[in-house]
């Protein structure tokens, strides 16, 4: 992803007063698509060793998560300017438990900006619709 954060305001303020907000559901989302990718690219291949898997961001320094138009926005803004996560995985755990996974690399990341619990289904290995 290029992009984990835009820029928000409201539409009668002027432009100069907007804020860049985080998309933390992206970040889940994305990540939980890359280890079903790198898992099918395994099995295709008939690669069954390790793999290392990463993710970072860059510019996040006082940003908060994105709530969306109908929820007030948090208030918990992210401290440190760059955000990097890296994590082994095996072919048993991408395919039986890519949450743990997701978990390894984006929780440090979502419980600074208090929304872990959100995502709670996509951070386990129950309750997500996989596509295997």
């Amino acid at each position: 992803m290029t992009r984990l954060s835009d820029s928000l305001h409201d539409r009668y303020a002027p432009e100069e007063d907007s804020e860049q907000v985080l998309f933390d559901a992206g970040a889940v989302i994305l990540t939980r698509h890359l280890l079903e990718l790198i898992r099918l690219v395994s099995e295709d291949v008939g690669y069954h060793g390790n793999w290392a898997v990463a993710v970072g961001a860059s510019r996040l320094r006082g940003r908060r998560r994105y709530a969306g138009q109908s929820h007030f926005p948090s208030n918990h803004r992210y401290s440190a300017d760059t955000y990097e996560e890296s994590t082994g995985a095996t072919l048993a755990e991408l395919r039986e438990a890519p949450g743990t996974v997701t978990r390894r690399l984006l929780s440090p990341l979502l419980r600074s900006l208090d929304s872990e619990t959100l995502f709670a289904k996509a951070l386990t290995d129950e309750g997500w619709a996989s596509a295997s």
